[in-house]
This record gives C-alpha cells, structure tokens and sequence, in this order.
C-alpha cells in the first residue's frame, strides 16, 4: 500500500514539474555553502546543486557540468526561460559552471564565494564568462524523466510576476 501511495503523489509531483517549479526548488537552497566537487545536503558544487534542483521537480541529470552541457536542446540568450540552465567557462576551457536562469536577467547558482546565491548574467564577470544555455523543460530527450518519462508541464504564468518578487525579496536580503 505504501508503495502505491508513494508512487501516486510522485507522479502527482511530477505532472507540476515546471519553470515555477525549478525556480522555486532553487530559491529554497540559498545561502547554502558551496564545497567543490560535494553533492551533501547543506554544501554542494554547482552541478550537483543543478541536479538536485531538477531532481526535485521529476527530472533527473547527469552530475558534472561538462555531462550537464550535452542535456536539452540550445536557446539563445533572446530565448531565456525561467529554468533554462547557463553554462560558462570559469576555471578550465569548456563548461565548468552552470546556472539556473530565473526570470529578468537573474540566475541562481551555487557560488565558490558565496553559496547558493542569485547573479546578474550581464554582470561582467559571468557574461565574459557565458559559453551557451540549453532548455531542459518541455523540449530535453535526453533528459531523463523518472517513472515512466513523463514530460513535465511548462506553465508559464501570464499574470503577476510572483517569481521575481521572490527573487528581488531573497536577493536583497542581507
């Protein structure tokens, strides 16, 4: 019984896998530390940061940045969707830093200085720094989707920018 329980509210949970979602999962981790290479709970790299994130909301990813880059299908930066990730060159040549877009020229990514935070892409330091970005909602084959690939729905809302306000609120507290 339990089994059928559990099962049913995961398929649930993934059938509300959308932008809003993996935006808001990400908010949730801010100011968590960020260790290299660590995929823990409270300390983490950005790619494990990524993939717990998209875990959360049904849709699971490879670990490193460099496997993370290959996942989705390519948007411009014109294109950008709340969930979209970016990938940048920091450390190495070729993606070693990876973000999640979340609206109005914002990500949130786990930070070598200071944690999970969120960034301007236009910052100078991360748009020298931006190689692509790829779609993984709504639009990635190779992306797996756990129990039965279900695809989840990208409800984009049309209203009031509630993810914004969020994003403004967490960012500017200090």
């Amino acid at each position: 019984m339990r089994g059928g329980v559990l099962g049913l509210l995961l398929g649930f949970s993934l059938s509300l896998a959308s932008s809003e979602g993996v935006v808001l999962t990400a908010l949730t981790y801010m100011e968590r530390p960020y260790r290299f290479g660590a995929n823990e709970l409270y300390r983490m790299d950005c790619s494990a940061f990524v993939q717990r994130v998209f875990e959360v909301n049904g849709i699971k990813l490879p670990r490193s940045t460099a496997e993370q880059a290959s996942v989705g299908t390519l948007v411009s930066l014109s294109e950008l969707k709340p969930g979209d990730l970016l990938f940048y060159s920091t450390y190495k040549k070729g993606p070693s830093h990876v973000g999640i877009y979340i609206g109005n020229g914002k990500m949130v990514h786990a930070s070598e200085r200071t944690g999970i935070t969120v960034s301007y892409i236009e910052d100078p330091y991360w748009h020298r720094r931006f190689l692509f970005a790829r779609r993984v909602l709504g639009s990635a084959p190779l992306a797996q989707r756990e129990h039965g690939e279900r695809r989840p729905t990208n409800g984009v809302s049309h209203g009031k920018d509630e993810i914004a306000d969020l994003v403004f609120i967490l960012s500017t507290k200090r």
